[in-house]
């Protein structure tokens, strides 16, 4: 029986591997917060709010963080001035938007929007944030307007009247804004480093896991992460834990045969702002290791996105490979994707695999690729409630020009490959056209469907190409990735379209975790929006299988034997 722990446990994939490969496991712990932040504090990206909770951290800070504080005082202090030789004019903006308002292009939403930023400008405390505001509200109005249909001669003239700026004014609303979020950041340290002092000075595992359950008690229902983990593995309550940086290792120190986790992407990914080890959630990789020293497992596998190579120009990674040489393992790596392993999704990580250096391991090899036999229709639900189908708004949207033109949208295609950086999607969810079945009538009643017309139709994008696609088939076989944020709408997420009878819906949750390698007995009991983040979080079970494949071949002492059986 391998004595398993996680971090970031998500929704188990390790476990669920090793249930699909008919191996006898234990949970000793798994950790996940599921996303639940009671440490860091939201600041406005205003100079009022940043000056206000520089001087709050100043009287909770130690020596430890002054010189991040002063370094972001100093770079207030410079954007201020800078903002305060500004020469906006208020009258321009404001006859743009009046202009712009009479074209009739203008809804509901973006009237009020407008209409708090010109009160914000109004009653600003300060000049220098009633200019930030100014330049906001004139980089939205240039934004707004050219994605809107008003006439083209009208769009020039007000896109060349609003604009003149807006260049300079995007790079100091960006610099409030990286401000902002490292005081959030810099806040988050402090309170973590606080509440660890006081975890790590109790003395046993049930005191602190009592008060760091304390801490949450109150969030345990939104963790929705723990509740899926919970309904599919067989762990008591006393065995998940909820924050990784409060997680003492050395009450399992080599207790533990699979030691498997990550840490948070973002950070890292292409979707996020690449900030790296410095972002807060970059700097988890460091809970990770230190966890590896701790508990000192036979094995450990380290998941992430592969973007972790190239941050920084590399020096990211080279930090990373420096601490695993540290940890006392023998350690390699390789980018793996998800189609290579027998799932229809174009999905790559970077997984690392350490021994520890004491065991007597064969060579181990990361495994081969084998021959994809599966397509992502072989994936889909027969049935599907109404619900997942687009209204014809929807429909619109995705199939809209200026979304094809952008390749913000894809309908029908071969493999899809990963976003590229800043790439933008403005959809939720991934979406298919449903094949034909013997419950369509009772589909229709479900849910009125919205059938392509014609002259939609011709614009469903063909298989890889960068034409146009009359008839759509159902030929899409790779998936492209599953994102955390796919559920949320107009946030960055993957789209995927497959057509087949001219009616568009997107995946269901069942079939996001079917293309992440859950079977169908595994669990949902969380809701549609959760299920879906949870399932572009997790680690693509199959890909994990052929690991542990290889694992194994290295070190079969892992599953209870020796070498010699």
């Amino acid at each position: 029986m391998i004595k398993v722990g996680t971090v970031f446990s998500g929704i188990g994939a390790i476990e669920h591997a090793l249930e699909r490969m008919g191996i006898d496991y234990e949970i000793k712990f798994a950790c996940d917060n599921g996303d639940v932040d009671i440490l860091s504090k939201k600041i406005d990206s205003n100079f009022v709010s940043i000056q206000d909770e520089i001087a709050d951290i100043q009287t909770i800070l130690d020596d430890t963080y002054k010189s991040n504080l002063n370094i972001l005082e100093k770079k207030v202090e410079e954007l201020i001035a800078k903002t305060k030789e500004i020469n906006i004019d208020f009258f321009n903006i404001e006859s743009v938007y009046e202009k712009y308002q009479q074209s009739n292009q203008i809804n509901a939403n973006q009237e009020k929007a407008y209409s708090d930023c010109f009160k914000g400008i109004k009653n600003s405390i300060t000049f220098e944030d009633k200019v930030l505001l100014g330049m906001k509200t004139s980089v939205k109005l240039e934004s707004d307007i050219k994605r809107s249909n008003v006439s083209n001669n009208l769009k020039k003239d007000l896109i060349t009247q609003i604009s003149k700026n807006n260049t300079e004014f995007k790079k100091i609303i960006k610099q409030v804004k990286s401000i902002s979020e490292e005081l959030s950041m810099l806040h988050e340290r402090i309170n973590t480093e606080n509440i660890r002092h006081k975890v790590f000075k109790l003395n046993t595992l049930e005191e602190q896991k009592k008060y760091v359950d304390s801490l949450y008690a109150k969030y345990d229902s939104q963790n929705k992460v723990k509740q899926t983990y919970m309904a599919n593995y067989n762990i008591s309550e006393d065995r998940f834990h909820w924050n990784v940086s409060f997680f003492d290792g050395s009450h399992f120190k080599e207790d533990i045969d699979l030691f498997v986790g990550g840490s948070p992407c973002q950070s890292f990914s292409l979707v996020g702002k690449q900030r790296g080890l410095d972002d807060t959630r970059g700097t988890l990789f460091y809970e990770f290791a230190r966890l590896v020293k701790e508990i000192n497992p036979k094995v450990f596998i380290y998941e992430n996105v592969k973007a972790i190579l190239s941050n920084d120009n590399g020096e990211t990674w080279k930090t990373i490979s420096k601490i695993f040489d540290d940890l006392g393992y023998d350690w390699k790596y390789e980018i793996l994707n998800a189609k290579d392993y027998g799932i229809p999704q174009n999905r790559e990580r970077i997984f690392v695999v350490g021994f520890r250096k004491d065991l007597d391991i064969n060579k181990f090899e990361f495994p081969q690729k084998i021959k994809l036999d599966k397509k992502m229709k072989d994936f889909l639900l027969d049935n599907v409630s109404g619900k997942y189908y687009l209204p014809k708004k929807g429909v619109d949207f995705v199939t809209s020009n200026k979304n094809l033109e952008k390749r913000y949208t894809q309908i029908d295609g071969d493999i899809q490959l990963c976003q590229k950086k800043n790439q933008q999607f403005n959809w939720h969810g991934d979406f298919v056209f449903e094949e034909e079945n013997t419950n369509k009538e009772q589909l229709m009643d479900d849910l009125e469907k919205y059938f392509l017309s014609e002259k939609v139709k011709k614009y469903v994008l063909s298989s890889g190409t960068k034409g146009f696609y009359s008839k759509p088939e159902t030929d899409l076989e790779i998936a492209r990735p599953l994102l955390q944020s796919m559920h949320k709408m107009h946030r960055a997420g993957v789209d995927n379209y497959v057509t087949t009878n001219g009616r568009l819906r997107k995946l269901t949750p069942r079939e996001c975790l079917r293309l992440m390698g859950f079977c169908d007995s595994f669990k949902i009991v969380v809701s549609d929006t959760a299920a879906y983040q949870q399932s572009g979080n997790s680690i693509v079970v199959d890909v994990l299988m052929h690991i542990l494949n290889e694992i194994i071949k290295a070190y079969p002492g892992l599953i209870g034997g020796n070498k010699d059986e």
